[in-house]
């Protein structure tokens, strides 16, 4: 026992910090529930939103302090790089924009039909950063 952590071992404290809290899965089942692009991190969802759903399943998300995914299928409308990332944008206004941010382009392009997956991070109204993310064809 030690008075410093109120009679708590050292191995009860790394215990508490080693096993994840289960409260975001119980916590993200309510905000789920209408929203089938959204997942727990690193979770499939249960189908990806089209450029033109992404803004009524955003809306209302609070902020969290855990990562939950986004799934989205769309045109690609810009592709850039700093050499380091790839910047892969899609969806157009009045839609929100997605921009995936990524470690290669896989060979994808302006024009490209394209599914993203990645964290999620809302910037403000109009705008959605997914990182990390992953991108793909969609068929692949």
């Amino acid at each position: 026992m030690n008075a410093a952590t109120g009679g708590l071992s050292v191995a009860t404290i790394a215990l508490c910090f080693a096993v994840p809290s289960s409260t975001p899965s119980i916590a993200s089942n309510d905000i789920f529930a209408d929203r089938p692009a959204f997942s727990e991190a690193e979770q499939p969802a249960r189908r990806p939103a089209d450029c033109k759903d992404v803004r009524r399943m955003a809306d209302g998300i609070p902020e969290l302090d855990y990562r939950i995914d986004l799934s989205v299928v769309g045109n690609l409308t810009a592709v850039q790089t700093d050499q380091v990332l790839w910047y892969l944008v899609l969806c157009s206004p009045p839609d929100i924009r997605i921009m995936c941010v990524t470690y290669q382009s896989n060979g994808l392009a302006v024009g490209d039909r394209v599914i993203v997956r990645g964290g999620y991070r809302r910037r403000d109204v109009d705008h959605v950063l997914l990182d990390p993310c992953l991108a793909s064809r969609p068929e692949q």
